[in-house]
């Protein structure tokens, strides 16, 4: 089925971003995120990318995400039980991590959250009171007052105490902007960087844009949340899954690849997918994850689209398909479409399949 086209309106000014990957790596079952259950295929071990956005022109920088703090013990009593389920290696404190590499952290002016999860909202309180907190509708209804004040919250009194904390009202700023049918606010003005409202996950969940080339335009989606692994949003009808792939997901050498590093993908759609299809995502969202189900489902549905467009690269925050393919810090990330990063890391999922097609295949000839 032809794309959609997602309507950009064309601009002058792109944004500098640049990854983070402070060492953090989550683990813990697939069962908590996705459905149905894949025999073979039980753990997810993650990372938690932070961006840092710059406009040069205006002198501005803000953090989108700041992934997972480096002592868990410091989080609230209810964000340690969830923490419970987990495996957690922390790595660095986000603050810390960008002092210790030069960084003027008076320089920001914002840290943006795409949501209140344990693992994205760090520790603000690392960064000047200079620096505002934004996020997204809805957050200060739910998530207000923090801890101890309201011993059952989530979120700590001292991650806003004595800074701006900034809610978007797309009602207000979105001017009537829809980015791929999701209400947009153009952050800097300019069009180089937008945030999209994609409630579901949870009910501030937002999603960032940025513009990271003009000519060819270019563009990155720093997602969030949005899914929590590419088999949630891949294959699609937009994007189905290939005859052959190549580069082999598997390995170069695999057993299963028809020719050097070439994998047949019918392997994939035979002896894994839950529905037998090529063009239906591997999974589904868990329910008990989100704030409401049907609205994540649908945020991640129409981010397909997005996906599929050949001008904008999807990194989810826990996307570890592209390790060992992006350049993170130091290195821009502007110039991820002429080291192909899209193609290189498309079908890269599927190697967390591996062991789900020996035990398919395995217990097939036994049959």
């Amino acid at each position: 089925m032809p794309c959609p086209v997602i309507d950009i309106a064309d601009g002058s000014t792109s944004v500098n971003v640049t990854i983070i990957d402070t060492g953090a790596r989550i683990t813990g079952p697939c069962s908590m995120f996705l459905r149905p259950a894949i025999q073979g295929h039980d753990q997810l071990s993650v990372p938690a990318y932070i961006f840092l956005v710059e406009h040069e022109k205006l002198q501005r920088r803000v953090l989108f995400d700041l992934g997972i703090r480096k002592n868990p013990e410091e989080y609230s009593p209810k964000f340690k039980k969830v923490l419970e389920h987990f495996h957690i290696d922390p790595g660095e404190e986000a603050s810390e991590f960008l002092q210790s590499r030069g960084v003027d952290l008076n320089g920001l002016e914002a840290i943006i959250w795409s949501h209140h999860h344990v693992d994205h909202v760090g520790k603000p309180a690392g960064f000047p009171s200079t620096t505002a907190l934004i996020v997204g509708p809805g957050f200060k209804s739910t998530m207000l007052p923090g801890y101890p004040e309201n011993p059952d919250a989530e979120m700590l009194e001292s991650d806003f105490e004595g800074r701006d904390l900034r809610q978007l009202d797309f009602d207000s700023e979105s001017h009537g902007l829809e980015i791929g049918s999701f209400r947009a606010i153009d952050y800097f003005e300019d069009g180089s960087f937008f945030l999209l409202e994609t409630p579901g996950h949870t009910i501030d969940h937002l999603v960032g844009l940025a513009r990271t080339c003009v000519s060819p335009p270019r563009f990155m989606l720093m997602g969030g949340d949005i899914g929590h692994h590419a088999s949630q949003w891949r294959p699609s009808e937009y994007l189905p899954l290939p005859t052959e792939l190549s580069p082999s997901p598997l390995g170069p050498e695999a057993r299963f690849n028809i020719r050097f590093n070439v994998c047949p993908g019918e392997l994939f759609v035979e002896h894994v997918h839950p529905e037998n299809s090529s063009t239906k995502p591997f999974y589904r969202m868990q329910p008990r994850l989100h704030y409401d189900q049907e609205m994540a489902q649908d945020a991640l549905k129409r981010m397909e689209a997005f996906d599929a467009d050949e001008r904008i690269l999807v990194i989810a925050a826990h996307d570890r398909s592209f390790s060992h393919i992006l350049e993170d810090w130091p290195k821009n990330a502007n110039e991820w479409h002429l080291a192909e990063w899209k193609q290189k890391s498309r079908w890269r999922f599927l190697r967390d399949f591996s062991n789900s097609l020996k035990v398919s295949i395995d217990a097939k000839r036994k049959q």
